[in-house]
């Protein structure tokens, strides 16, 4: 079984439903549903998820699909190791690097799925977009 870590822009294309990205998430998700991968998330990807979609979706809502989306993934901590490591990483964008060293936590995951690839470029950890993921689960 195949393990990927989930950047927090594929969920956003799922739950916000932004096509034609969403529809590739959902059947990503789908996949981890039927127990046809292992997805993770960072624990970090809530707050963000929560803050952008206040601007869309009620709480009530927004809150019912983000318990949903924790009962299906699992679910990677963001402490002081992962921020130090972030911290010290050299990455452009923090938030990403702060994903990534997330992700090199879990000896698992074997690539991070993400539609921004390059901000993930100066990592070792090989990136997927959800297209490229869905090929290799052969979905």
């Amino acid at each position: 079984m195949k393990h990927f870590f989930v950047d927090t822009n594929v969920l956003l294309d799922l739950l916000g439903k932004r096509e034609p990205f969403g529809a590739l998430a959902a059947q990503l998700l789908d996949m981890a549903v039927n127990r046809e991968v292992t997805l993770y998330i960072s624990a970090l990807s809530f707050s963000h998820i929560d803050y952008i979609l206040r601007k869309t979706i009620a709480a009530p809502e927004r809150l019912y699909k983000m318990a949903r989306l924790a009962s299906m993934l699992a679910i990677v901590p963001v402490d002081r190791t992962v921020i130090e490591a972030a911290l010290n990483l050299g990455f452009a964008d923090f938030e990403d690097g702060l994903q990534y060293c997330a992700a090199r936590t879990m000896p698992a995951i074997e690539a991070i799925v993400t539609r921004d690839p390059k901000g993930f470029a100066s990592g070792t950890l090989p990136t997927l977009t959800p297209a490229a993921a869905l090929t290799q689960l052969g979905g």
